[in-house]
């Protein structure tokens, strides 16, 4: 009897033996589930969240701003539909109806830019956790004309709305430069001249050219009208321009900035560094005129700076009016100084002449103290002394 209790006893030990890793094994897979459940429910939470933060960003269909097109968000298009407008009115002045028919075949796109890492998740205990970096950034502005895409535009957020119309207004430059011929459109580095000068423009100009590298800008607004055409290279660029625009006491400085790095570099292996220095620090030609006779007349650049050019292009079309800007593009001048006259409807000499005078007009008065100062400054000295000698004291 005792053998068969044993056997039993023995049997009922096996069975809880392999029961008991059953149940703790179906208890695992019920925690298991319960854990996969709640982090699936998580990541619904997160996509949801995901599909409403880019419903609220998402770019809308293309609408129309008069006559140029605009994609956007809705939270952007206010300002978007603002700063078109002051764009085109401005570019109006300039190019009249042709600011609209230009408008027409441009399009913009102006999307928001969010954090680089705009969702992170993080584990909380048995679920995932959503921190959202949702903030808007910057704003971006992109541009095509027929198929030609413009250099995309970066815009801080919050926006500056007179920012954004800058912005667009500088493809309105670059899309009206593009249709101007050759040699005027890469004189022009690519920008039509539509934005009004400002009050210290010119008094900004003048100190920049009185002050420039290049002798024959510094000549030129001193009154050698000739230097500022040959300057402004109007006609056609010199064969030897570093002695048609550059007197020899510009060589050290033109010497340190000519040509790119790689060309610098070229032509510092070819001299030592002492020899390099005898040139740039201690100005003795001989070494300059060897280091520039190194470089490709490529390097010199138009000595007359950009802005400036710029000046006289808006110069010459407010001057002829309207219908300035199509005898520029009809011109079939061989020179940027015919395209210029045609669209001024002057000589070019005659249009030069006044761009010269209006910016020698704008020359800063001197610091220095003038007469009545002087003479007041010596009077005031005078009685100072007078009364000193008497032997009084002060009182």
């Amino acid at each position: 009897m005792s053998d068969r209790r044993l056997i039993v006893a023995s049997l009922l030990v096996m069975a809880c033996a392999v029961a008991l890793p059953a149940q703790q094994d179906a208890a695992a897979l019920a925690a298991r589930r319960t854990l996969l459940k709640t982090r699936v429910d998580s990541l619904r939470a997160v996509v949801d969240a995901m599909e409403a933060a880019s419903r609220d960003s998402v770019i809308g269909p293309e609408v129309r701003v008069g006559t140029l097109r605009v994609r956007t968000t809705a939270l952007l298009h206010p300002a978007a539909d603002e700063a078109v407008k002051q764009a085109v009115a401005t570019a109006r002045r300039v190019l009249g109806a042709d600011a609209d028919l230009l408008a027409s075949r441009l399009q913009f796109t102006l999307r928001e830019q969010r954090g680089s890492q705009r969702w992170s998740f993080f584990p909380t205990g048995a679920t995932l956790g959503l921190r959202a970096n949702d903030r808007i950034t910057s704003v971006s502005l992109d541009a095509w004309l027929d198929g030609k895409a413009f250099p995309g535009f970066g815009i801080s957020y919050p926006m500056d709305r007179a920012a954004l119309s800058s912005d667009v207004l500088s493809v309105l430059e670059r899309a009206a430069a593009a249709q101007l011929p050759a040699p005027i459109e890469p004189w022009l580095e690519g920008r039509m001249p539509l934005r009004p000068t400002t009050a210290d423009f010119w008094p900004e100009l003048y100190r920049s050219l009185a002050t420039a590298g290049a002798s024959s800008v510094r000549r030129c607004v001193a009154g050698e009208r000739s230097l500022c055409r040959l300057a402004l290279a109007l006609d056609s660029l010199p064969g030897d321009r570093v002695a048609a625009w550059y007197s020899e006491a510009d060589y050290p400085a033109l010497a340190r900035v000519s040509g790119d790095p790689t060309l610098r570099s070229r032509t510092f292996r070819s001299l030592s560094t002492d020899e390099q220095e005898d040139c740039t620090v201690r100005g003795q030609l001989d070494l300059c005129r060897r280091m520039l006779s190194q470089l490709p007349k490529e390097s010199f650049f138009i000595p007359m700076p950009g802005v400036a050019r710029a000046s006289l292009a808006r110069l010459a079309l407010e001057t002829g009016g309207l219908g300035a800007v199509e005898r520029m593009r009809a011109s079939d001048g061989a020179s940027v100084g015919a395209q210029l006259s045609a669209a001024a409807g002057l000589p070019v000499d005659s249009l030069v002449g006044i761009w010269q005078q209006r910016v020698i007009a704008a020359r800063p008065g001197s610091p220095l103290p003038n007469a009545t100062f002087v003479l007041a400054s010596m009077a005031c000295i005078v009685v100072c002394g007078a009364w000193a000698a008497r032997g009084q004291p002060w009182k």
